[in-house]
């Protein structure tokens, strides 16, 4: 009889943990390999091929502050904003999430809808605009909307990222702020119509920054990088990047990043003539190369 309840207890906790499992993950899947560059102003998403601007709000995500952006983990109080907004977990997956940094105080969703090689799929499945507004300048146009939430204000905008016939894709973005902090949408318009600025016509996905702030043209080089074989990545994406050797009060300053593709060994850059540290990292930020390289070769060499 001893052994049977024992038995008993041992199924009854081992479906508490299945139930507790399950219970917290979510229903919103994030797309993969999303990233962004410290230092960089747009989050990267190659899956989609496509780039967000964030501005200078968000860093990767920083478990001691709570700040930054993040692309494997949606609390439950996001899951139900997102929810309220009408967004269907099996026809949008989420893009980042996070809180800003620095003197601006809201927390960014990001979402895109499915893709689709069956055409119109696309535009059924959209989140409808009723009730949305347009916002156009001579830079671009989004669709918006505010409401509040639970002592929140919240500016949410739809983007058009794609807009071909029966395959239109949007970028959502969901901006969430207190509303002990919030004064106006200025400086949440700025972000949006930037992107919609990016999106509007001939868009080109080349996630890259260089910082190049030279005297003049004698004083800029180029550098041509090779990684050692055992370090190339043959399936993944990598990314190298490249700082200024001498750091600025301990941190390291970004000059130039590159999305590196999956079995490329090589590339070369133009930046000042000077000393730099290389890193190649997977896309989450792990070094798997690092090197000191000096920049002295003249641009027509």
């Amino acid at each position: 009889m001893a052994l049977f309840l024992n038995n008993v207890m041992k199924a009854i906790y081992i479906l508490f943990v299945l139930f507790l499992l399950t219970s917290c993950r979510s229903a919103y899947q994030f797309t993969p390999k999303g990233f962004i560059v410290d230092g960089d102003e747009y989050f990267v998403n190659v899956e989609r091929n496509l780039s967000v601007y964030v501005g200078d709000n968000f860093s990767n995500y920083d478990e001691r502050t709570k700040t930054g952006l993040q692309t494997d983990y949606l609390s439950h109080d996001d899951q139900k904003i997102i929810k309220k907004l009408g967004y269907d977990a099996t026809k949008y997956t989420v893009l980042f999430n996070g809180k800003s940094i620095g003197d601006t105080t809201f927390r960014l969703i990001s979402l895109i809808n499915n893709k689709s090689d069956e055409r119109f799929k696309n535009t059924k499945e959209l989140l409808s605009r009723d009730g949305f507004e347009i916002k156009k300048t001579a830079e671009g146009k989004y669709y918006y909307r505010t409401t509040t939430l639970n002592k929140q204000v919240i500016y949410h905008a739809m983007v058009p990222f794609k807009q071909q016939l029966g395959r239109e894709e949007y970028v959502s973005l969901i901006y969430i702020i207190p509303e002990k902090y919030f004064k106006n949408f200025d400086h949440i318009e700025d972000l949006a119509i930037s992107n919609a600025s990016m999106y509007r016509q001939h868009y080109i996905f080349t996630p890259s920054r260089t910082e190049i702030l030279c005297p003049d043209d004698s004083s800029r080089g180029h550098f041509d990088y090779r990684i050692p074989d055992q370090y190339i990545q043959k399936e993944n994406y990598t990314l190298m990047k490249g700082f200024s050797a001498d750091r600025d009060e301990g941190k390291k300053q970004l000059i130039i990043y590159r999305l590196v593709q999956p079995g490329q060994s090589y590339g070369s850059f133009v930046v000042c003539k000077g000393n730099y540290q290389i890193e190649l990292t997977d896309l989450r930020h792990n070094v798997i190369w690092k090197d000191i390289i000096t920049v002295d070769k003249d641009l027509d060499n």
